[in-house]
Protein backbone atom coordinates (compact mmCIF):
# COMPACT_ATOMS: atom_id res chain seq x y z
CA UNK A 1 0.00 0.00 0.00
CA UNK A 2 1.15 3.36 -0.91
CA UNK A 3 1.75 6.27 1.67
CA UNK A 4 -0.84 8.42 1.93
CA UNK A 5 0.64 11.52 0.50
CA UNK A 6 2.05 9.78 -3.11
CA UNK A 7 -2.17 8.55 -3.65
CA UNK A 8 -3.82 10.00 -6.41
CA UNK A 9 -7.47 11.36 -5.63
CA UNK A 10 -9.55 8.58 -7.53
CA UNK A 11 -7.28 6.24 -5.15
CA UNK A 12 -7.53 8.78 -2.28
CA UNK A 13 -11.88 8.27 -3.05
CA UNK A 14 -11.59 4.58 -3.51
CA UNK A 15 -9.90 3.75 0.13
CA UNK A 16 -12.50 6.88 1.92
CA UNK A 17 -15.39 4.79 0.24
CA UNK A 18 -14.27 1.28 1.36
CA UNK A 19 -13.25 3.18 5.32
CA UNK A 20 -17.32 4.00 5.21
CA UNK A 21 -18.57 1.28 4.55
CA UNK A 22 -17.12 -0.84 7.57
CA UNK A 23 -18.71 -1.38 11.56
CA UNK A 24 -18.14 1.35 13.88
CA UNK A 25 -15.96 0.23 16.09
CA UNK A 26 -17.15 -0.55 19.83
CA UNK A 27 -17.95 2.75 22.02
CA UNK A 28 -15.56 1.74 24.78
CA UNK A 29 -12.99 1.03 21.96
CA UNK A 30 -13.57 4.91 20.81
CA UNK A 31 -12.61 6.37 24.04
CA UNK A 32 -10.50 4.44 24.92
CA UNK A 33 -8.15 5.10 21.72
CA UNK A 34 -9.31 8.73 22.64
CA UNK A 35 -7.44 8.56 25.83
CA UNK A 36 -4.40 7.42 24.47
CA UNK A 37 -4.22 9.92 21.61
CA UNK A 38 -3.46 13.35 22.37
CA UNK A 39 -2.70 16.24 19.13
CA UNK A 40 -0.29 17.95 19.31
CA UNK A 41 -2.68 21.36 18.76
CA UNK A 42 -4.46 20.31 21.80
CA UNK A 43 -1.22 20.03 24.44
CA UNK A 44 -0.18 23.64 22.66
CA UNK A 45 -3.56 25.21 24.16
CA UNK A 46 -3.30 23.30 27.34
CA UNK A 47 0.45 24.69 27.47
CA UNK A 48 -0.75 28.28 26.72
CA UNK A 49 -3.67 27.94 29.16
CA UNK A 50 -1.15 26.63 31.99
CA UNK A 51 1.54 29.32 31.37
CA UNK A 52 -1.08 32.20 31.37
CA UNK A 53 -3.03 30.84 34.68
CA UNK A 54 -1.54 32.94 37.80
CA UNK A 55 1.86 31.68 39.55
CA UNK A 56 1.59 31.50 43.44
CA UNK A 57 4.70 32.25 44.98
CA UNK A 58 5.20 31.99 48.39
CA UNK A 59 7.11 34.77 49.80
CA UNK A 60 10.41 34.22 52.35
CA UNK A 61 11.06 36.02 55.50
CA UNK A 62 14.82 37.44 55.42
CA UNK A 63 14.82 40.33 58.23
CA UNK A 64 12.64 41.28 61.13
CA UNK A 65 13.80 44.23 62.90
CA UNK A 66 11.64 42.64 66.08
CA UNK A 67 13.78 39.38 66.06
CA UNK A 68 16.47 39.27 68.63
CA UNK A 69 19.71 39.67 67.56
CA UNK A 70 22.47 37.04 67.82
CA UNK A 71 24.42 36.42 71.25
CA UNK A 72 27.76 37.50 70.08
CA UNK A 73 26.57 41.04 68.57
CA UNK A 74 27.27 43.55 70.92
CA UNK A 75 23.76 45.38 69.84
CA UNK A 76 22.75 47.98 71.74
CA UNK A 77 19.60 49.78 70.85
CA UNK A 78 16.25 50.99 72.29
CA UNK A 79 13.62 48.90 71.78
CA UNK A 80 10.98 50.19 68.69
CA UNK A 81 7.49 49.90 68.25
CA UNK A 82 7.97 49.50 64.73
CA UNK A 83 8.68 47.29 62.59
CA UNK A 84 10.52 46.43 59.67
CA UNK A 85 10.18 42.80 57.23
CA UNK A 86 11.93 42.08 54.67
CA UNK A 87 10.43 39.60 52.09
CA UNK A 88 12.25 37.54 49.30
CA UNK A 89 10.10 35.80 46.62
CA UNK A 90 10.98 35.19 42.87
CA UNK A 91 14.19 38.19 42.29
CA UNK A 92 11.84 40.83 44.24
CA UNK A 93 12.35 41.77 48.15
CA UNK A 94 9.30 43.09 49.92
CA UNK A 95 10.07 46.10 52.31
CA UNK A 96 7.24 45.95 54.37
CA UNK A 97 6.87 48.88 57.58
CA UNK A 98 4.73 48.43 60.01
CA UNK A 99 4.01 51.91 62.47
CA UNK A 100 2.06 52.47 65.50
CA UNK A 101 -0.82 55.42 65.17
CA UNK A 102 -2.98 56.76 67.60
CA UNK A 103 -5.72 53.56 68.21
CA UNK A 104 -4.27 51.88 64.91
CA UNK A 105 -1.33 51.03 62.46
CA UNK A 106 -0.28 52.18 59.25
CA UNK A 107 0.78 49.17 56.78
CA UNK A 108 3.28 50.25 54.15
CA UNK A 109 6.21 49.22 51.77
CA UNK A 110 7.69 49.14 48.76
CA UNK A 111 8.02 45.95 45.90
CA UNK A 112 11.78 45.99 44.98
CA UNK A 113 12.41 43.95 42.45
CA UNK A 114 10.95 43.94 38.47
CA UNK A 115 9.27 47.06 37.06
CA UNK A 116 5.49 45.87 37.58
CA UNK A 117 2.21 47.28 38.08
CA UNK A 118 -0.25 45.57 40.55
CA UNK A 119 -1.62 45.67 43.59
CA UNK A 120 -1.69 45.07 47.68
CA UNK A 121 -4.52 43.13 49.73
CA UNK A 122 -4.63 42.39 53.13
CA UNK A 123 -7.01 40.20 54.91
CA UNK A 124 -7.54 38.64 58.53
CA UNK A 125 -5.38 35.86 58.90
CA UNK A 126 -7.41 32.73 60.94
CA UNK A 127 -5.50 31.41 64.19
CA UNK A 128 -4.01 28.75 61.50
CA UNK A 129 -2.06 28.89 58.28
CA UNK A 130 -5.28 29.62 56.60
CA UNK A 131 -6.58 33.00 55.56
CA UNK A 132 -10.53 34.03 55.87
CA UNK A 133 -12.33 34.64 53.68
CA UNK A 134 -14.06 37.44 54.80
CA UNK A 135 -12.90 40.66 52.30
CA UNK A 136 -9.67 42.29 52.54
CA UNK A 137 -8.86 45.71 52.07
CA UNK A 138 -6.94 46.42 48.90
CA UNK A 139 -4.35 49.36 47.42
CA UNK A 140 -2.76 49.81 44.12
CA UNK A 141 1.17 50.46 43.91
CA UNK A 142 2.22 53.54 42.42
CA UNK A 143 4.77 53.68 40.09
CA UNK A 144 7.60 53.12 42.27
CA UNK A 145 6.21 50.17 43.46
CA UNK A 146 5.12 51.36 46.87
CA UNK A 147 2.00 51.12 48.96
CA UNK A 148 0.11 52.21 52.30
CA UNK A 149 -2.61 51.03 54.09
CA UNK A 150 -3.79 53.41 57.11
CA UNK A 151 -6.02 52.79 59.90
CA UNK A 152 -5.36 48.89 60.75
CA UNK A 153 -6.40 47.60 63.67
CA UNK A 154 -4.21 45.40 65.47
CA UNK A 155 -4.64 41.56 64.86
CA UNK A 156 -2.92 38.85 62.41
CA UNK A 157 -3.05 39.70 59.05
CA UNK A 158 -2.28 37.57 55.25
CA UNK A 159 -0.43 40.34 52.72
CA UNK A 160 -0.60 39.15 49.15
CA UNK A 161 1.02 41.29 46.03
CA UNK A 162 -1.13 40.62 43.49
CA UNK A 163 1.14 41.26 40.22
CA UNK A 164 0.96 40.69 36.60
CA UNK A 165 1.06 36.78 36.16
CA UNK A 166 1.77 36.08 39.41
CA UNK A 167 0.41 36.50 43.27
CA UNK A 168 3.00 36.90 45.65
CA UNK A 169 1.76 34.99 49.19
CA UNK A 170 3.49 36.43 52.40
CA UNK A 171 3.36 34.64 55.81
CA UNK A 172 0.86 35.50 58.26
CA UNK A 173 1.86 38.46 59.99
CA UNK A 174 1.45 40.34 63.37
CA UNK A 175 0.16 43.81 63.71
CA UNK A 176 0.22 45.34 66.91
CA UNK A 177 2.58 46.09 70.30
CA UNK A 178 5.49 44.58 70.45
CA UNK A 179 6.01 41.39 72.29
CA UNK A 180 7.64 41.10 75.42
Amino acid sequence: MKPISQLSDSDFEHLARRAAALPDAPQAWVERACTLFTPSAQSNALGEVAGAALALVRAVLSFDSWAPAPAGMAVRSVPSDSRHLVFSAMGRDIDLRIAPTPGHFVVSGQILGPDESGSVELVAASEGDGVTTSPGRSVALDALGEFRLDGVPGGRYQLTLHLAGEQVLLPPIEVGARRP
